[in-house]
């Protein structure tokens, strides 16, 4: 039978121990104060009481598509999709917005100067850090925000900020190797600061030679960083490798799995969500659960490794139930079931409480997250 699950809005006054957090919980000053999928005891509820929230998000198992209908119907009493944005999606709209200033600081002084300041990367990694600390909910935010630079900038942190998420998931890395993911992340696509924007915004397929020198970036960065001794080896390799594939099938130097660096195969994923994620001027945006098809399509053909993309996949397909998304027809709904096969196979749920099976609908599909 399978399971899944629907992320439901509830109120602090009707927390029971034993409901599960869907989303983790932030102080009204940003700090973490518990993780999503922690069981909730009486001391946490009282936790959670005590710092004055109105509502966290819980984990509300659905058995069965058939059955969710009828459990969606009872847990969305009224819509979850707020009228105004909340105090922690201010905060995290305000530090991204200075993110991205900050990288657009740090290229321009590479692109003008081939300058790398050390005490601006420092502060944008701790930024970033902060971002990441949102966990995977982060991710719904990244979808929302509103692009106000060069799509290069804007991609350099998300990447960044899901480095740091995939890389926490994963369990594998140490604090000291956490910042250098992000670190990686933010400055993996330095290389392409000496691509022709002419090129690397071209809008339509490239030439065998436009095609041969966007990916040289990988490698343009590699040696950049020869000239900054402070770089750690793990993020210059992280970038050198973040196009590399663990079946030896990506470039510039077609290595393997054996071969490939951790922090590269975390980028890899991070790069690749994002970039189909994102609003560029060139190519289409792609809905979330597109990107996570392709992604899991990958790492069954041995491209991505499963102990990086296992549990991002995991976690970014719960978050997202419960999310509003826009359908190719242009209508809006709430995400009550998605058994992660599969992006047609999902349940959406419109204001009026009508629940509509979107496999059931020839040509019907998500087209984007709206929050």
């Amino acid at each position: 039978m399978a399971e899944s699950y629907t992320i439901i809005k509830c109120s602090v006054h009707q927390l029971r121990p034993g409901f599960e957090l869907g989303e983790s919980v932030f102080s009204p000053d940003g700090s973490g104060l518990l993780h999503a999928g922690t069981i909730l005891t009486e001391k946490q509820i009282a936790r959670i009481l005590n710092y004055g929230l109105d509502s966290v998000r819980i984990r509300q198992t659905v058995l069965t598509p058939e059955a969710a209908p009828e459990l969606a119907a009872e847990a969305y009493c009224e819509p979850d999709m707020a009228a105004g944005v909340s105090e922690q999606e201010n905060e995290f709209s305000g530090i991204y917005s200075r993110s991205v200033q900050d990288m657009k600081k740090c290229f321009t002084l590479i692109r003008l100067e081939r300058h790398l300041d050390y005490a601006l990367l420092d502060t944008l990694v701790d930024s970033v850090a902060r971002l990441a600390s949102r966990g995977i909910a982060a991710t719904a935010l990244l979808h929302t925000l509103t692009r106000t630079e060069d799509y290069l900038v804007h991609h350099s942190v998300n990447v960044g900020i899901l480095a740091h998420i995939i890389g926490e998931l994963s369990g594998v890395f140490s604090l000291i190797q956490q910042r250098n993911l992000i670190l990686a992340g933010i400055l993996h696509d330095i290389g392409k600061l000496e691509v022709s924007s002419k090129v690397l915004y071209k809008n339509g397929a490239l030439t065998e030679d436009e095609l041969a020198a966007v990916r040289q970036h990988p490698a343009i960065a590699f040696k950049f960083f020869s000239r900054y001794k402070e770089i750690p080896e793990s993020v210059r390799f992280g970038v050198l490798q973040h196009h590399e594939r663990d079946d030896g099938s990506g470039y510039p130097l077609h290595t393997n799995a054996a071969k490939n660096h951790p922090i590269a195969k975390v980028l890899g994923i991070a790069d690749v969500y994002d970039a189909m994620t994102s609003k560029k001027t060139y190519g289409q945006e792609i809905s979330p659960f597109a990107a996570i098809d392709t992604i899991q399509a990958d790492m069954f053909a041995g491209k991505f490794s499963p102990d990086y993309s296992t549990p991002f996949l995991h976690e970014l397909c719960q978050t997202l139930i419960g999310r509003y998304v826009t359908l190719s027809d242009g209508r809006t709904g709430q995400l009550v079931f998605w058994n992660r096969s599969g992006k047609e196979n999902c349940l959406v749920r419109f204001s009026d409480g009508k629940i509509l099976d979107v496999s059931q609908q020839p040509g019907l599909k998500i087209a984007k997250l709206v929050c």
